[in-house]
């Protein structure tokens, strides 16, 4: 999903972040988690380099848009809590992305500018808000996912297309964590790497990726959704280890490996997505259940 034209299926799953916005004579943003919190200003913009980032990406966009007219004044509370684990680990249900989406509309609407959340120039702002936070490189997947909610084919490239689908059957998706939290950025860096000294394999990749994710979306019954996921893992497994960012992770028991992959860059997160009809699982620390939120952006008055 990295390269122009790369496809990937993604969902939203119904974790939110919650953004409360207060008067306030200076503009100061706070963010929490569990075991951990933080306090940006302008005057200690290097306590957050992804809200410095949010930040000046939405004040160019309020001038441009306004004649000058820049952001204003509030406190907002960014409470990030739902997307991590009770340790204060994350659970690689893209926080940052989410956040980031989360935040340019506050920040907007503080302005007096309440944004549309499908509007697609809101979007690509917050795009490259999150792209530049993560040192100019991101395929926005997971900001589209937070903004537009579903289920969805995304289509990767500087202005990225997101396409709402569903599958066979609703799927039962069921997430675990693997064995240590995975940074973006620097998988994004080692793909890079490689893909410059292998750009035939690279391409060859792309190909048989758009494919496998095609045949899979387009699945009509349970035998061919399982072949065609199956293919995308092996598919991860392989292009991670040549990248040197492995995507081999360990099935927790009760849950069927054939259906399951990890998620996203490197193996920080797994899925399963289990025909509707199976057994019920059990659920615990380190399976969880998820549902698909049907809708992006939320306001509460």
């Amino acid at each position: 999903m990295l390269e122009k034209g790369g496809l990937g299926l993604a969902m939203a799953v119904e974790r939110r972040v919650r953004i409360d916005i207060f008067p306030s004579e200076e503009l100061s943003i706070e963010g929490v988690w569990p075991g951990g919190a933080l306090s940006w200003t302008s005057r200690h913009p290097s306590a957050s380099p992804l809200i410095a980032a949010v930040v000046d990406e939405v004040e160019k966009w309020l001038r441009n848009k306004r004649g000058g007219k820049g952001l204003r004044s509030a406190r907002i509370l960014v409470d990030s809590s739902a997307l991590f684990s009770s340790d204060g680990r994350k659970s690689g249900l893209g926080s940052s992305a989410a956040v980031t989406a989360g935040l340019v509309c506050a920040l907007l609407d503080a302005a007096g500018c309440r944004p549309d959340p499908l509007d697609p120039s809101v979007l690509a702002l917050a795009i490259e808000a999150h792209r530049r936070a993560q040192g100019g490189a991101g395929s926005g997947y997971d900001v589209s996912c937070s903004f537009r909610g579903g289920m969805g084919v995304f289509h990767g490239g500087p202005l990225p297309v997101w396409e709402p689908c569903r599958l066979w059957e609703d799927p039962v998706v069921c997430l675990f964590p693997g064995p240590s939290p995975v940074s973006t950025s620097e998988a994004i860096r080692c793909y890079a790497l490689w893909k410059k000294s292998h750009r035939g394999d690279a391409q060859l990749f792309l190909e048989e990726s758009n494919r496998s994710v095609l045949e899979f979306v387009h699945a009509r019954t349970t035998a061919e959704a399982q072949r065609h996921l199956r293919a995308c893992r092996e598919l991860g497994l392989r292009v991670g280890r040549a990248m040197g960012v492995s995507a081999e992770i360990a099935t927790p028991r009760g849950l069927d490996a054939a259906w399951c992959k990890a998620l996203g860059a490197g193996n920080e997160l797994g899925a399963c997505l289990l025909p509707a009809g199976s057994a019920a699982l059990a659920e615990g620390k380190e399976i969880q259940r998820v549902h698909a939120s049907q809708k992006g952006v939320l306001w509460e008055e």
